[in-house]
Parts: structure tokens; C-alpha cells; sequence
């Protein structure tokens, strides 16, 4: 599991400041099958470092406000700082803020 927590770190990592993906999107641009759920899990245990903020649920809701209100109160504060907006309390704007790499394929690089 530690490798493929990394391999979720590292493309976490390189998405931009007022930039977010999904957890899927996360899963999809990994070089194997990872899951959603996975990337997850790996969120909520990430090193210093790991922007696990700017990843959100599908619905581009924070979905950590489900383990923790202050964790949530926090994601939410972190993304207004980089300038992200929200179309209600916990939605992010997704359609405007959503990371589009080079290439959504599995494995591939947009560096």
C-alpha cells in the first residue's frame, strides 16, 4: 500500500495552487488500477507537503466534513486562499476550478 500511496502523492502534489481534481480523477491519472476510495484513504493519513486539499468528491463536495467539521471548516479555508469559489457551503465550483492535465489517460505525464 506505501508505494501506492506515493504514487497518489506525486500526482497530488502537481496539482496547481486554484486547481482541484476529484478523487477519481486522481485514480484515473494513476499507472494502475487505484480506486477513488483508495485515494481517499491515502488523503486522510497524507505527509506534510501533499496538498490534500485540493482534492474533492465528484459532486465537488468536501466530503472530509464527514470525519471532522473543523477538517472541513479548514479544506474550506485553505481553497478560498488559492482562490477557489464555492456554490454553496461545501461545494466547490468545479466547472471552474477543476485541473485538466494534458492527458487524462493512466500513467501518461502532463509535466
Amino acid at each position: 500500500m506505501a508505494d501506492t500511496f506515493k504514487k497518489i502523492y506525486r500526482i497530488v502534489r502537481r496539482i496547481p495552487e486554484g486547481r482541484v481534481l476529484t478523487y477519481g480523477d486522481v485514480a484515473a491519472l494513476c499507472d494502475e488500477a487505484i480506486t477513488a476510495r483508495t485515494v481517499g484513504w491515502a488523503m486522510s493519513v497524507a505527509p506534510d507537503g501533499v496538498p490534500w486539499h485540493r482534492v474533492i468528491n465528484h459532486e465537488g463536495r468536501l466530503s472530509i466534513g464527514r470525519r471532522s467539521i473543523l477538517l472541513q471548516e479548514l479544506q474550506r479555508d485553505l481553497l478560498q486562499s488559492e482562490g477557489i469559489t464555492f456554490i454553496s457551503e461545501d461545494r466547490v465550483a468545479l466547472e471552474r476550478h477543476r485541473w485538466q492535465p494534458r492527458s487524462r489517460r493512466r500513467g501518461a505525464s502532463d509535466d
